[in-house]
């Protein structure tokens, strides 16, 4: 879709730029066509060079827009429709056949805008003019069903017989003979409706008016000097060009299409774009021409000049007035500035007055208000003062109470406790008392008997040991039971191997037994006297 915009863009880009060559060319394949024939606006024939191909196609394709011409082996093959009618152009889509059928020319089918110039063209008044001429043709190719006048055998007569090249030579060659002397002005090609136009302008009843008009000068000065004098004359003999150069365009077109309709051409327009006079006539032209506004220039400068003085008196005579005013609405604004002064003063001491009112007022209304709440506090504080005192003093009262009921509670609690404490001690003397009569005779038995353990004991240590003499009053009772008792430590000394603890124990044992008449000398140790 991008690629036939493309192509349309460029048609139309051809067809309004137009070209001075008409060509062909060389192409490899169709899928170029449409950007060749785009960018070359020379280009109305393509001939398809088609590389070799590894793999031979049995199928070719043959672009929108162009008249294509195909060949079998090298010679022109036809297309045969549907109801078996011959055809030398085929239709543009997708063929199928053997891999020697293939497309050999492509025709364009837009419109040719060609150009070219016509030097050395004489003019009835014999002036040497230059004539730029563009044509608008193409190639009538069609079905004559759809437009009539065409011959799709016009397309084979073009590729091999008139050429590209051959419809250049003569085209320029036919236009040198159909230019006819004319006259330079108003020569160009016009449609129609724009020609009925211009001869109702020529024709009316109003520009006759006008030119009657004109023709008693009785113009205003001031359009005279705007228009000028001849411009009336200039427009009537421009319109009577306008009809002749379409004329002469028209006869033409006719001239050229009688020519070339033979041989498959068709010339829609001839376009006279430009005409170009030698420099002399043409400054001498232009001069005349700037006569009538030279002279309009002069009078509209003068009139300019005296309307310029008048409007510098005229901005003097304002300017002194303004400053007159100026001055004067000065002098006004100085005054009111003064009297606004004035009451902006009166009223800032009006302001001030109420300011200091206010604010005498608000020291009052500050001052009661600070006195009330400090009585309000005051209150305040004795009320809570009082209240204090009270929940104090109620308090101080409840608390001896509870302390009285918890001290009375605790009296209550505490003489519970001694009494029970009192039986349950009772009871276990009791049972003390009752355990002690049942084990006193066995305690009895087992002391003598652990007593006389001991005291053998003491016997054997004494009588045991070597170094013991025992002397007393009372003869050898108490020097046997010394014996006995150094005997039983011998032991306990050989065990402990301390000299100090049967001393002791002697000593003991001595004053345990009530007898105080009794020497040991144990070595050269002495013992105190000990009764047994």
């Amino acid at each position: 879709m991008s690629l036939y915009i493309g192509y349309i863009r460029c048609s139309i880009k051809a067809t309004m730029e137009g070209t001075s060559t008409l060509s062909s060319i060389d192409i490899r394949s169709v899928g170029e066509a449409n950007a060749v024939f785009g960018s070359d606006t020379s280009v109305m024939v393509a001939r398809l060079r088609n590389p070799c191909c590894r793999f031979p196609l049995f199928w070719f394709t043959v672009p929108e827009g162009f008249y294509a011409l195909v060949t079998r082996h090298g010679a022109h093959e036809p297309y045969t429709d549907g109801n078996g009618k011959k055809n030398p152009v085929w239709p543009s889509g997708l063929h199928l056949g053997s891999p020697w059928l293939k497309v050999s020319h492509l025709v364009t089918k837009q419109l040719m805008m060609f150009n070219t110039e016509i030097k050395g063209c004489k003019t009835k008044d014999n002036v040497t003019v230059l004539i730029d001429i563009s044509i608008l043709l193409r190639v009538m190719g069609d079905n004559p069903e759809e437009r009539p006048g065409d011959d799709p055998q016009n397309v084979f007569k073009f590729v091999h017989e008139v050429t590209p090249i051959g419809l250049q030579a003569q085209l320029k060659d036919a236009q040198a003979e159909a230019c006819v002397p004319y006259r330079s002005f108003g020569l160009r090609n016009i449609c129609h409706s724009e020609l009925e136009g211009v001869q109702e302008k020529l024709f009316s009843t109003e520009a006759l008016d006008t030119r009657l008009v004109t023709s008693q000068d009785t113009k205003d000065q001031e359009q005279k000097d705007t228009e000028g004098e001849h411009d009336c004359y200039d427009s009537l003999e421009a319109h009577f060009n306008v009809e002749a150069g379409a004329s002469v365009t028209e006869a033409m077109r006719v001239r050229l299409n009688r020519q070339f309709n033979k041989q498959g051409i068709e010339i829609i327009d001839v376009i006279i774009k430009d005409i170009k006079l030698p420099e002399t006539i043409q400054s001498q032209m232009s001069q005349k021409t700037m006569v009538i506004s030279q002279n309009a220039m002069q009078r509209m400068q003068q009139k300019h000049d005296m309307l310029r003085l008048i409007q510098e008196e005229e901005i003097k005579t304002l300017n002194q007035t303004h400053t007159e005013q100026r001055k004067e609405l000065l002098e006004d604004g100085k005054f009111k500035c003064l009297m606004e002064d004035i009451k902006l003063q009166t009223v800032h001491a009006e302001g001030d007055r109420q300011v200091k009112s206010i604010e005498t007022q608000m020291c009052i209304d500050v001052e009661l208000v600070q006195v009330e709440s400090n009585l309000t506090v005051k209150r305040i504080q004795d009320e809570t003062r009082l209240e204090t005192e009270r929940i104090r003093e109620q308090s101080k009262a409840d608390s001896e109470i509870e302390l009285a009921k918890a001290k009375a509670e605790v009296d209550m609690i505490l003489a519970n406790g001694e009494l029970d404490v009192a039986k349950i001690a009772a009871k276990g003397d009791k049972a003390i008392f009752e355990a002690e009569g049942i084990a006193a005779p066995l305690n009895c038995k087992l002391n003598d008997h652990t007593t006389e353990l001991l005291r053998l004991k003491a016997q054997y240590a004494l009588a045991t040991n070597d170094q013991l003499v025992v002397t007393g009053t009372e003869g050898g009772r108490a020097a046997s039971t010394l014996l006995q008792a150094n005997s039983v430590f011998s032991d306990v000394a050989i065990l402990d191997n301390d000299q100090k603890s049967r001393n002791s124990m002697l000593a003991h044992l001595a004053v345990a037994s009530g007898a105080g008449d009794v020497r040991l000398i144990v070595g050269d140790s002495f013992l105190n006297k000990i009764h047994f």
